[in-house]
């Protein structure tokens, strides 16, 4: 049972609304990247390289994040960062060129990776201070955010509202939820894990090797979703705004039903059995997305995709921190491989669609999500329950 007042107690509740908040600007968007692509005329590979830009600005952000947040404190960093995503996505159909768009989501991408690291941050210095673990809620409650902001931008797309008079109307609001949630935070000392969050760039251990490649293919599929659902949905089954909506819907509520569950889950059934699982559903999911011939279809796939893709990122990020040698490290490590695999893969996708088209495209994520599975092993090396429940 959930101990509201404890969470209250422990300054839980502003660490999730900066959480959703960032997620509702990313739910916002991905409906309207069709009408973006359409606005200046982008083939796949343009569009790949522009989702590109984000994760790029995303990454370059973590080599000083760390260092930001620890001189201008929680309360402030997550005020700042939210705000500052919600203005550049904002800003983005706005732009006169394809040039200039890339210029504002390389800004967009440089707030998230600020954000990323102040709120997470913020989830384990409540945990440090009070006991209470809230790291696998706060990413449910990213998860809520994002099937809002999802369902909020296709109802906008559905009434006929282009995405700059969709943004110009959703984005104050996202820029003004942000700034409040950020002001609650307790404005604390920034425990070690920013100098570690900020800092990923540090090469894994032979021993760490495979444990971060291990989550990548189920990243991927992650990505994939988040970036060309509604491309696909729109061009390749030519479905309208509500369709997109709900299918980006039901990925993200599944993925954040699991998230918020995820510790009963883990402590039942074991961190290995719940990676294999949630590898073969991923595998499933992203498989019969890309063969759907129909909405429906594709809705049921998505589903599948989302309990695959919802805590095995987590999980991995757990084993990391208890391998041997610094924890921080191994975080950031691991981090470090996770971000990258986001970065190469919108581009990727993008140019195989221009070859091959997007259904083959996302098909070849398939095999790669394999891997996953194929280095479940690796989540409990070590482990002293050895992955197993703690009830067989």
């Amino acid at each position: 049972m959930i101990n509201l007042n404890g969470l209250r107690r422990a300054g839980a509740f502003p660490v999730f609304a900066v959480f959703f908040c960032e997620a509702f600007v990313l739910g916002n968007w991905i409906p309207r990247i069709p009408d973006v692509k359409a606005q200046f005329g982008l083939s796949a590979s343009d569009l790949g390289l522009a989702l590109f830009v984000i994760s790029a600005g995303t990454l370059v952000s973590f080599t000083f994040s760390g260092a930001l947040v620890r001189a201008i404190g929680l309360k402030h960093g997550n005020m700042l960062a939210n705000p500052l995503w919600a203005l550049f996505i904002g800003l983005a159909p706005l732009m006169p060129d394809f040039a200039s768009l890339c210029g504002v989501l390389l800004l967009a991408g440089i707030s998230v990776g600020v954000q990323e690291v102040a709120m997470n941050t913020a989830a384990e210095e409540v945990t440090k201070r009070s006991s209470v673990e809230i790291m696998s809620r706060s990413h449910g409650c990213w998860s809520l955010g994002s099937l809002v902001g999802a369902l909020v931008g296709a109802g906008f797309a559905w009434a006929g509202f282009d995405p700059a008079a969709h943004f110009a109307i959703a984005m104050p609001l996202a820029f003004a939820m942000g700034v409040t949630a950020g002001w609650f935070i307790k404005n604390r000392a920034v425990p070690d894990i920013a100098d570690g969050g900020g800092l990923p760039f540090k090469l894994p251990s032979r021993s760490m090797m495979a444990l971060c490649v291990m989550p990548i293919g189920i990243m991927l599929v992650e990505g994939a979703f988040i970036d060309w659902s509604a491309v696909f949905v729109k061009s390749v089954l030519e479905g309208g705004p509500v369709a997109i909506g709900l299918i980006y819907a039901a990925f993200s509520l599944v993925m954040a039903a699991t998230r918020l569950s995820g510790d009963a889950l883990l402590e039942r059934f074991g961190p290995l059995r719940v990676a294999r699982i949630s590898a073969l559903s991923a595998m499933f999911g992203i498989a019969v997305f890309a063969l759907a011939p129909n909405t429906p279809t594709a809705f049921i796939a998505a589903v599948f995709s989302g309990l695959g893709v919802a805590i095995c990122y987590p999980v991995a990020v757990s084993a990391a921190a208890r391998r041997p040698g610094n924890a921080e490290d191994n975080v950031a490590a691991i981090s470090m491989f996770a971000f990258t695999s986001f970065m190469v893969a919108p581009p990727l996708i993008g140019f195989l669609a221009d070859s091959i088209g997007l259904r083959i495209a996302l098909l070849c994520i398939v095999p790669l999500a394999a891997t996953s599975y194929l280095l479940s092993s690796e989540l409990v090396k070590g482990h002293p329950s050895n992955g197993q429940s703690n009830s067989d």
